[in-house]
C-alpha cells in the first residue's frame, strides 16, 4: 500500500537534517582552535580523562615552582656555607699555629689579627640575605639572625675534653671531632684549677683530668664508672642522702606530681630525687618518703626514675645559653673539697659574644604529592645547624639552644690567641676549632644531600610534564588535515542542501530559509 508523506512532514525532516549538518559544521569550526573537546557533551569519557590530566599538569607545575624556588634557596645557602667552611678551616689552621709554644708574643698577636678578620667575614656570611630574607634565620627570616656585642662580656671557660678524656670521663666513644665533651672550669683562691662534671656532680683536679686518669686506664679501667669516682674526685657538689631525703619529704605532693609529669622546674627537688635513686638503700628511703607525703611508692619511684639523668649541677643556674655568667655564677659555688666546705669560683674570659635572634624552625617546600616528608622537604639551615651546641646550651644544661655555640667558642679561641695562651690552645682550642669546622661541614653535607634530592625530583617532574602534555595532546589536539577535509565535506553538503531545498521547497518557505 502506498504511503503518502505530507509536505509538512517533509519540510520538518528537511529542516532537522539541515540543522544537524549546520551543528556538525559549527562543532568542527570550534576545533579550529586546536582542541577537540570544549564541553562534557563533546565526549564525556574523554572529557573526564582530560580534566584528570589537566589537574595533574597544574599540580606538576606547582611542584615544579616549589622545587625551583627551593633549589635556588639551597644553592645560595650552599655557596655561602662553602665560603664559611673555608673561613672556619682557616681559623682551625691558625689555632694550630698559635698553639706552638715557641711563638713570640708578636707572632701570636699577628695570628690573632688574622683570626679576627676571618671571624668578621664569618659573621657577614651568617647574615647573608637572598632578597630581603636571611638564609640562616629559620622561619624568622626577615630578622637579622646574628649580632655581636659591641664590647666584651664575661663568658664561662669550659674544659674541652680530647678523645681519650671524653671516653674515660663521659663513657663515650663518640667522635670528638664532631661533638664537644666538656666540664665546667673552676679555681680556688690560690689559683688551683678544677673541673666540674655537671652531670655526675664530681669535681676533679686539673692534674687528674690531664694526666692522672691515664694511670687508671693503664690498670685496665677504661671508664670512670669502672672505679669509685668519689675516691679520685677532689670534691662533690651533690647533696647528701640525708639532705636529699629531707628535701623530698618537705616537698608537697603536687611538686612530686610535677616531676613525674616532667613539668617541674624545681632543680633542688630534682637533684634530691636523683640522689635518692643513687643511694644504696634507695627502697627504704622511697618507702619513708611515700609515708611522709602520704603518696604511693610507685609515684615516688616514678619521680626518681624521671630524674635519673638529671644533671646534678644545672649550668643554667650560673650561665645563660651563650655562656655569659649570671649573678649567681659570680658568687662562686660551695663544694666539699678534701672533706671541707670551700667556695670555688668559675673561671671566665672576657670576650665578645654573638647572639642568635632567629629560631630553629625549618622552611618546608613540598616537592611531591603524597605523604609529607618534613625532613627531606627542608630547604633552610638554622643557627643550631650551623654552630651546634656546647656545655652551656646542650640538652642537660637547662638552657635553650643558643644557635651560636661554636661561633662563640671560636671567639674564645681568638681571645686566647690574642692573650698568647699557647698552653690552652693546645689542650682545648684546637679541639674547639676542629669541632666548629666539622659542624659547618656536616650542615653543608646535609644541605647538599637535600639539594641533590630536589634536583632529582626536578628531573622527574620535567619528565612527568612531558608525559602528561603528550597525554593531553593525544586526547584533545585536533588533526588539522582531517579537520580541513571534514569541514570541506560538510560545507559542500550544507551548500548542496540549501541549493536543493531552494529548488524543491515552496517559494515562500525557501525564501524564509
Amino acid at each position: 500500500m502506498a504511503v503518502r508523506m505530507s509536505s509538512v512532514h517533509f519540510l520538518y525532516n528537511y529542516k532537522n537534517a539541515l540543522n544537524r549538518t549546520y551543528t556538525k559544521q559549527q562543532t568542527l569550526f570550534e576545533q579550529a582552535d586546536g582542541s577537540k573537546i570544549h564541553r562534557g557533551s563533546d565526549n564525556p569519557v574523554a572529557y573526564s580523562n582530560l580534566m584528570r590530566y589537566q589537574f595533574t599538569q597544574n599540580e606538576n607545575a606547582q611542584y615544579t615552582e616549589n622545587v625551583n624556588t627551593a633549589v635556588s634557596w639551597m644553592k645560595n645557602s650552599d655557596s655561602v656555607l662553602q665560603n664559611m667552611a673555608d673561613n672556619v678551616a682557616t681559623l682551625s689552621t691558625k689555632a694550630n699555629q698559635a698553639a706552638n709554644t715557641y711563638l713570640s708574643e708578636s707572632d701570636s698577636k699577628s695570628i690573632a689579627k688574622e683570626m679576627n678578620a676571618t671571624l668578621e667575614e664569618v659573621m657577614s656570611n651568617c647574615n647573608y640575605q637572598l632578597g630581603d630574607r636571611f638564609l640562616f634565620a629559620g622561619q624568622k627570616d626577615t630578622t637579622q639572625p646574628f649580632t655581636i656585642s659591641s664590647g666584651s662580656l664575661t663568658r664561662g671557660l669550659a674544659k674541652t675534653l680530647d678523645a681519650k678524656q671524653a671516653e674515660f670521663f663521659k663513657g663515650t666513644r663518640g667522635n670528638v671531632n664532631t661533638e664537644l665533651y666538656q666540664m665546667l672550669t673552676l679555681h680556688d683562691t690560690e689559683g688551683n684549677e678544677y673541673y666540674l662534671d655537671n652531670k655526675s656532680g664530681y669535681i676533679y683536679s686539673e692534674t687528674f683530668v690531664k694526666e692522672g686518669y691515664k694511670d687508671l686506664i693503664a690498670e685496665g679501667n677504661n671508664y670512670i664508672t669502672d672505679v669509685d669516682a668519689a675516691e679520685y674526685a677532689a670534691g662533690d657538689v651533690r647533696m647528701s642522702e640525708e639532705t636529699a631525703v629531707n628535701t623530698v619529704e618537705s616537698a608537697d605532693s603536687d611538686a612530686i606530681a610535677e616531676v613525674i609529669d616532667g613539668k617541674s622546674t624545681d632543680n633542688d627537688l630534682k637533684r634530691a630525687l636523683k640522689r635518692i635513686g643513687e643511694a644504696e638503700d634507695s627502697d627504704t628511703y622511697i618507702s619513708e618518703i611515700a609515708t611522709a607525703l602520704d603518696a604511693s611508692e610507685d609515684d615516688i619511684k616514678s619521680a626518681v626514675a624521671k630524674c635519673a639523668d638529671f644533671a646534678s649541677v644545672m649550668v643554667s643556674d650560673y650561665f645563660d645559653n651563650r655562656g655569659v655568667i649570671k649573678d649567681a655564677g659570680t658568687e662562686g659555688i660551695e663544694v666539699t673539697l678534701n672533706g671541707e666546705t670551700v667556695k670555688l669560683n668559675f673561671t671566665t674570659i672576657q670576650q665578645r659574644v654573638v647572639t642568635y635572634s632567629g629560631d630553629d624552625n625549618y622552611i618546608s617546600m613540598v616537592k611531591l604529592n603524597g605523604a609529607t616528608d618534613t625532613r627531606s622537604d627542608i630547604v633552610n639551615v638554622t643557627g643550631q645547624d650551623l654552630f651546634g651546641c656546647d656545655i652551656f646550651d646542650d640538652d642537660s644544661s637547662g638552657n635553650e639552644k643558643s644557635g651560636t655555640a661554636m661561633l662563640n667558642n671560636m671567639l674564645t679561641v681568638y681571645q686566647k690567641t690574642d692573650a698568647c695562651d699557647a698552653h690552652w690552645l693546645s689542650s682545648d682550642g684546637i679541639t674547639l676549632a676542629d669541632v666548629g669546622h666539622s659542624t659547618i661541614n656536616i650542615a653543608q653535607t646535609t644541605l647538599g644531600a637535600r639539594l641533590q634530592l630536589y634536583n632529582n625530583v626536578s628531573d622527574m617532574l620535567d619528565n612527568q610534564s612531558v608525559i602528561v602534555t603528550g597525554d593531553i595532546s593525544e586526547l584533545d589536539s585536533t588533526d588539522v588535515a582531517d579537520l580541513a577535509t571534514k569541514l570541506m565535506e560538510l560545507t559542500t553538503v550544507y551548500n548542496l542542501a540549501l541549493s536543493l531545498g531552494g529548488r524543491v521547497l515552496p517559494q515562500s518557505l525557501a525564501d524564509y530559509l
